[in-house]
């Protein structure tokens, strides 16, 4: 079977043939990180070098969606080129990650003949993956998305199989190195550095350094900050809330507890199954029962939306009004990061102002925007911070808390992901800003067109977050199409819509966000109604995005 054209090569060629209309000339993409171990190539250097902080686009789009490509081609082209060489430099970087593994695992077995053969497959395969990114480093216009992906999913899978093998030896149950054992005991992994506990009673010397790498990487909690900070990786999102519930419902007694109203309903209902006073309330009526002094046990909030759409609260309102508030009882300020993620700087911009009663605490789904896309592990993760967490007791009550609810990750989880890294993941989100900005500007010439009725964003526009300079959008928009109140039917035309896309397009009928891809479902309120279409932008380079978008225009609404 012939292989259909990917959605954007069709456009390079034509971008190459010098076609005409000029918009206004796009800025080169931010610097990407360091790489490493992974030599880097002088085109590659030069990139570097000359990568800025993007601005915002302008797009024509009744030109763009009517066939007359941007120009002067040479600027689009050369944007085009830089993103893809990119896209590249994160391979590499994945690579070095990959290789450290694989270190770790010969390091592991030196005199085992199996072991041995095994790290020498690795490392074969390994090599043929760099001679691939290097090709490709030569000719970076031949590195489209989907040749982008084929590699990056193959370092996915080596993630896997490497964390799988370096792990594979340990045991979960209590064991020490003692007289003719003191070397490598029979029941003690050959990776496995903790001895004489559970490893699911937070016995885990690989967990613990992770977590602590990524409360410097993800939260910049360090130094002073740290002594006040408790990071704890959990096995889902949902489950760092649940210990975050739990942990109040142990400090708060029978104070009222308050749930941002339009919360992700999920979210509401484990609040209200562990904190039967919960009471859900309107961000203006939150703001009003803190500044008439009331003694609160808790708050939760989500300064994102998720559908239906209801008032975000005002972050740093919020938090100005929990500065001032003043009681005896502890206090437990919830807030989800998920949406704005490491654009939230909020341990950093608020805990040094905390009054002593109150504990900060962050939760985070740790499988959208914190692992690179590659959707490696179910993980969470949660930040408590404040004056009563430099109480070792209080320390201890969380984490006896996570063992109790069997909440913390496997050893197996942390070995399998790449390593927190604050300038690759800031290199890799404003590329997908970017995108949903552009995303944004589409949406609004089609509703101003009348193909939509409306749409909006899951980040308020705020000062207060940014990313490389920039407000952060959030990866996902939401959408109603005139007519479709119906969630079945949005379906429908999404699955219609992505079976009938080119080839290698990686347009995905599928949930959640922060991928790589262009991923789409329905979504709706109670009982199916309220019906959006929802969207979550990839990492595409600028001139494969805008022909996606056409794509869209042209087969998903009409």
């Amino acid at each position: 079977m012939e292989r259909k054209a990917s959605a954007g090569m069709a456009d390079l060629g034509s971008v190459r043939a010098g076609k005409t209309e000029k918009p206004e000339k796009p800025e080169k993409p931010e610097k990407p990180g360091k790489t490493g171990k992974t030599e880097k190539t002088e085109k590659t250097e030069k990139t570097e070098k000359t990568e800025k902080t993007e601005k915002p686009e302008r797009i024509d789009w009744a030109s763009w969606l009517g066939e007359r490509l941007p120009a002067p081609p040479e600027d689009w082209l050369a944007r085009e080129r830089a993103e893809r060489l990119q896209d590249l430099e994160e391979l590499a970087w994945l690579l070095d990650s990959a290789r450290s593994k694989l270190a770790l695992f010969i390091q592991m077995y030196p005199e085992r003949r199996f072991e041995q053969g095994l790290g020498d497959v690795f490392g074969r395969e390994l090599e043929a993956l760099e001679a691939r990114r290097r090709q490709y480093e030569r000719d970076p216009l031949a590195c489209d998305l989907d040749a982008y992906l084929t590699i990056k999913y193959e370092l996915r899978l080596l993630h896997k199989q490497l964390g799988a093998v370096v792990e594979g030896s340990d045991w979960q149950s209590p064991g020490k190195r003692l007289g003719h054992n003191g070397g490598q005991s029979a029941e003690l992994g050959f990776a496995q550095s903790e001895e004489n506990t559970y490893e699911r009673s937070y016995g885990s010397d690989a967990v613990k350094s992770y977590e602590a790498r990524a409360l410097r990487a993800w939260y910049g909690i360090e130094g002073e900050l740290a002594r006040q900070s408790l990071g704890l990786m959990t096995t889902s999102g949902m489950k760092a809330l649940e210990l975050a519930l739990f942990g109040c419902k142990g400090a708060m007694g029978d104070l009222p507890f308050y749930c941002q109203e339009g919360l992700y309903g999920e979210g509401a209902e484990l609040a209200k199954l562990i904190l039967p006073q919960t009471e859900e309330l309107g961000p203006d009526a939150l703001y009003t029962r803190l500044e008439q002094g009331q003694s609160v046990g808790g708050v939760l909030v989500d300064p994102g939306c998720s559908w239906p759409v209801r008032p975000p609260v005002d972050l740093g309102r919020l938090m100005q009004l929990i500065c001032v508030h003043r009681q005896s009882e502890p206090l437990y300020v919830i807030v989800d990061r998920t949406f704005t993620t490491i654009a939230n700087p909020i341990f950093t911009r608020y805990v040094d102002r905390l009054p002593p009663h109150v504990t900060l605490i962050c939760i985070e789904s740790a499988i959208k925007y914190l692992q690179y896309g590659l959707d490696l592990a179910n993980a969470g993760f949660l930040t408590a911070a404040g004056a009563r967490m430099r109480d070792e007791e209080e320390r201890q009550r969380w984490i006896d808390l996570l063992a109790l609810l069997d909440a913390g990750v496997a050893p197996l989880t942390v070995r399998q992901l790449p390593d927190p890294d604050e300038t690759r993941l800031t290199t890799r989100l404003a590329r997908i800003n970017r995108n949903a900005r552009l995303l944004a500007s589409f949406l609004e010439h089609q509703r101003l067109a009348g193909r939509i009725s409306d749409y909006c964003t899951t980040v308020p526009h705020s000062a207060d977050y940014l990313l490389a300079g920039e407000p952060w959008h959030g990866a996902v928009a939401y959408i109603r199409v005139p007519g479709v109140e119906d969630e079945a039917e949005v379906q429908r035309r999404i699955d219609a819509f992505v079976h009938r896309a080119p080839e290698g397009s990686h347009f995905v009928s599928g949930g959640s966000f922060g991928f790589d891809t262009f991923r789409m479902n329905a979504v709706s309120g109670e009982q199916g109604a309220e019906a959006a279409l929802r969207i979550s932008v990839g990492r595409e380079p600028i001139l494969q995005l805008l022909t996606k978008l056409r794509h869209i225009d042209r087969e998903l609404l009409q």
